[in-house]
């Protein structure tokens, strides 16, 4: 046996970065949530009242034409929440490693609308070029995210994570799951029983607990659920230029408390209670940080966003180019992981209406020349040609890759064509035939 020493570099977040982080990944709603909660826990942090405002204008009537773009604001409050977004933000607050974020996004890219993981952790740490141990590690950290019972690969297993969820231990129960699901599904609870050597009266309550569990964790998140949403980013159009404003309107002003302040510089102050104080001060002050810090981050972000999608922005958002994280986090130097929690959950109003911030990070191909083509353009191109087919014989996903091959120069196959439609909520070339 041979004793060996390893040098090892790990990173650990200390409390405040970690503060910073989760911060930087929620939306403007829950910022505001957070600060009204902190301003009842914190004796250091105080509201300072808002800008005192020029009121001796008279303000427009209601059927002003002022009055459209006010609709037009509220009626864009409502946006939908996909399954991805829940589980992104929780992973932003509880991933520290770089690589097992990128790995989560993964897997949380292969989850569908049910909450099932679709694609195998071979295949997911192919991908990724890491080992499936590691792949496996994050997708049990991601198992215990909410909605319970996201991210398993059956039925049973996404029971079984709810149980583990629940802290229930029955083994009874479990044995249930794993083996005797098909069973509960067809009522034949005497064959449970009989299979269990237990009397019927042990199995029948067991399998009402089992009926109440969720088999498709995901689908409270379904496409038709909405949440209200307040955009954090403004952008407008002011003489051929683009003005980015940060949603700062429903965040109070804090200010820290010169009274606590002034106490905790007393001689004399008992231990326990400067003990107290001292963490309070600390607790205030890192937040002011961080909040200042999430509204340079998106600025910083937005900047650049802007300028390479002004066209997206001013003209039609079919014109998105290709944008990746990463470009964006190398230009305004900082990792990459940063510029995605910053980007997720975030929702910008453009001249055209309320949009994601992500949807502005679009994938790409490459055409003949090697050239980079937008996702979004490509998606465009095979909506028109769709919109203009003959629809007693409508073109199949083969037909449209080969048109695009052949008339646009680009490359694509046919089941990116597949994925590219069904995202736009495209129906398949049998469904689209006129009878």
């Amino acid at each position: 046996m041979e004793l060996r020493q390893k040098t090892e570099l790990r990173r650990y977040l200390v409390p405040e970065l970690r503060q910073s982080l989760n911060i930087l990944a929620l939306p403007l709603l829950e910022i505001k949530n957070l600060i009204e909660k902190e301003l009842e826990d914190n004796p250091f942090l105080e509201e300072s009242p808002p800008p005192q405002k020029n009121t001796e204008a008279p303000l427009p009537p209601p059927d002003s034409q002022d009055r459209p773009n006010l609709d037009f604001r509220l009626n864009l409050l409502t946006k939908k929440v996909t399954l991805q977004d829940v589980l992104l933000r929780q992973l932003s607050m509880f991933t520290n490693a770089d690589e097992d974020f990128k790995i989560g996004q993964e897997i949380i890219g292969n989850i569908d609308e049910n909450g099932y993981l679709k694609a195998t952790l071979t295949e997911i740490a192919t991908a990724l070029n890491v080992s499936t141990d590691k792949a496996e590690n994050v997708l049990k950290l991601i198992q215990q995210f909410e909605p319970a019972g996201v991210g398993a690969r059956t039925v049973s297993e996404c029971l079984l994570i709810q149980l583990e969820l629940n802290n229930d231990q029955d083994p009874l129960m479990r044995k249930i799951i794993e083996c005797h699901m098909e069973d509960v599904a067809k009522k034949n609870y005497s064959l449970i029983a009989k299979a269990l050597k237990e009397p019927i009266e042990n199995i029948e309550p067991r399998i009402k607990k089992v009926l109440k569990l969720d088999p498709k964790p995901g689908r409270n998140y379904s496409p038709d659920e909405t949440q209200r949403i307040i955009p954090d980013i403004t952008i407008d159009e002011k003489d051929d230029k683009l003005e980015i404003t940060i949603n700062n309107e429903d965040i109070p002003n804090l200010n820290i408390n010169e009274t606590y302040r002034q106490m905790l510089k007393k001689n004399g102050l008992d231990s326990q209670a400067k003990e107290f104080l001292t963490q309070k001060l600390h607790n205030a002050l890192e937040l002011l940080r961080a909040i200042s810090k999430r509204q340079t981050t998106l600025r910083n972000i937005v900047e650049v966003v802007a300028q390479i999608q002004q066209e997206a922005i001013t003209e039609d958002f079919s014109h998105l180019k290709p944008l990746t994280f990463n470009e964006v986090a190398q230009k305004i130097n900082m990792h990459e992981s940063t510029v995605c929690r910053a980007v997720m959950n975030k929702y910008v109003k453009t001249p055209y209406g309320v949009v994601a911030l992500k949807d502005f990070f679009s994938s790409h191909l490459l055409d003949q020349n090697g050239e980079s083509v937008s996702s979004a353009h490509i998606k465009r191109l095979i909506k028109e040609l769709i919109e203009q087919e003959d629809k007693k014989h409508p073109l199949s996903d083969e037909e449209i890759a080969q048109h695009l091959t052949k008339e646009k120069n680009l490359k694509i196959s046919r089941r990116t064509v597949t994925k590219y439609r069904e995202e736009l909520k495209i129906l398949s070339t049998i469904f689209r035939r006129a009878r």
